[in-house]
């Protein structure tokens, strides 16, 4: 890679970075409408629970997005007088996935500085395919749930004072709403209608959000920590993250130009061996020789 590749690619990033991004704030209100007319619909029976569990893990599975895009301050540009939107908007987002913004905000900074070292906060996907998906990952969904990680996951988190009271702050106010809720009589509804599709959803997007791009979380260096998944429909069902490895080279590009960014850089992607593959990831001997070219 030479300085004016890195400048070309850093150009063509600002090209696709528009002033406000409108479809992630789009995104944001469709989460909450879309969550408030299921949750309504089944209440009233005019739909089974079972299918406003299936219609709220499609929405729980998306959400993360404009969490994501608010965190990497994507809605709006850093400069504008709006740049407050970027984590109010990740901050509403986040309420459905039980996200304590600040902490995540610093943590996911981190995974950015520090991608596939022992030092990455989501090194705990390195691993098969089975292990992650069916252990790993619901334990760290679980974690979410847990007081006692969350209080040190924000005193770890280098967080200001401020910062760590409103997340604790946030965490009573969830832990609120869901015992008023089981108080109610609704326990089995938001088993139901929350819990499991925000467990399968959720669990869903870690998996193509944090295990799919990062594998085998061996590789480092700006072509190589993350990968392009090319497949028929993936940048739709993905929400843009087959085409990761754009995001973690210019994460000031909103999701849904990935594929555009992609199509213009893909001539210098190859010639520095950036890992482009299918469905499947590539096999860590496989992804490493690739690497070295």
């Amino acid at each position: 890679m030479t300085r004016s590749t890195l400048q070309r690619e850093i150009e063509i990033g600002r090209h696709y970075s528009p002033q406000v991004a409108w479809p992630t704030l789009l995104l944001l209100v469709g989460v909450y409408l879309g969550l408030g007319t299921v949750v309504y619909l089944a209440l009233a029976d005019y739909i089974p629970l079972w299918l406003g569990a299936v219609l709220n893990g499609v929405i729980l599975y998306g959400t993360y997005t404009v969490v994501h895009e608010g965190v990497h301050e994507n809605i709006v540009r850093r400069k504008s007088r709006f740049r407050w939107v970027n984590l109010s908007a990740a901050f509403f987002a986040s309420l459905p996935l039980c996200l304590l913004i600040y902490p995540h905000r610093a943590s996911h900074s981190l995974h950015h500085r520090k991608c596939n070292t022992e030092d990455d906060p989501d090194i705990y996907a390195r691993g098969s395919f089975g292990i992650v998906t069916f252990w790993r990952i619901p334990l760290a969904i679980l974690q979410q749930l847990n007081p006692l990680a969350q209080v040190k996951q924000c005193r770890e988190s280098g967080l200001s004072r401020w910062q760590q009271v409103f997340s604790y702050a946030t965490y009573l106010l969830l832990a609120g709403l869901l015992s008023v809720f089981v108080a109610a009589g609704y326990a089995f509804e938001l088993m139901v209608l929350w819990f499991i599709p925000f467990f399968i959803g959720y669990g869903l997007m870690l998996v193509l959000f944090t295990w799919v791009p990062h594998h085998p979380h061996t590789l480092t260096g700006r072509y190589h920590d993350t990968r392009c998944s090319l497949w028929p429909g993936g940048n739709l069902l993905t929400q843009g993250q087959n085409y990761h490895l754009i995001h973690h080279m210019l994460p000031r590009v909103p999701w849904y130009n990935y594929e555009r960014v992609f199509r213009e850089i893909r001539p210098w992607l190859e010639q520095n061996h950036a890992l482009i593959d299918g469905f499947w990831p590539r096999a860590a001997a496989k992804a490493a020789a690739h690497t070295r070219g």
